[in-house]
């Protein structure tokens, strides 16, 4: 399996799929994917986690973490004022393969962290675009995490316009 089939694995799965450890109502632990920091205190670790992991049952070699905040405090762009509660956060969500991180991607959580939506790209027309499969990505968190059945309506609240193109846009680089 390659990267890019891995990933519509997890696109094109169902929430039925995974088995939820830390969402759907079972009490939260650490996920044993944790950033530590010393965040300018000297012998003291910070330790930022993500809230969520999950289990892909029918291969358990596929697993996700997700809800690691990317930053302190607010998410503020302007879309985000088109819903009710103005909080949002930005968080990782983190796909692993035999337990080493395999991709990386950002969502945010919007509306009092209520509904999971993909981060999107101001096209050079000014339209906010999101690819459809990482739509399909976010909209999976967003059931897992929640009931999922406002993602299509939050979407277009947002104002974004679901773009075919290329999902994940992977690269060659060295990091």
């Amino acid at each position: 399996m390659n990267l890019r089939e891995l990933l519509n694995t997890v696109s094109g799965s169902s929430p039925e799929d995974w088995h939820g450890i830390g969402c759907w109502g079972h009490s939260s632990g650490p996920s044993y994917h944790d950033h530590l920091s010393y965040r300018g205190q000297s012998n003291v670790f910070h330790v930022k986690t993500h809230s969520d992991v999950a289990v892909y049952i029918p291969d358990v070699s596929i697993t996700m973490a997700y809800g690691l905040d990317i930053a302190e405090g607010n998410y503020e762009q302007e879309w985000v004022k088109n819903f009710p509660n103005g909080n949002a956060r930005i968080h990782y969500v983190d796909v692993f393969f035999n337990n080493a991180l395999v991709y990386r991607d950002a969502y945010v959580a919007v509306d009092g962290g209520g509904i999971l939506l993909p981060v999107p790209r101001r096209a050079d027309n000014g339209d906010l675009e999101v690819a459809e499969r990482a739509c399909m990505f976010v909209k999976l968190l967003d059931s897992m995490s929640q009931s999922g059945s406002e993602f299509d309506v939050s979407i277009k609240r947002a104002g974004f316009k679901v773009v075919d193109t290329e999902w994940p846009v992977l690269s060659r680089r060295a990091v």
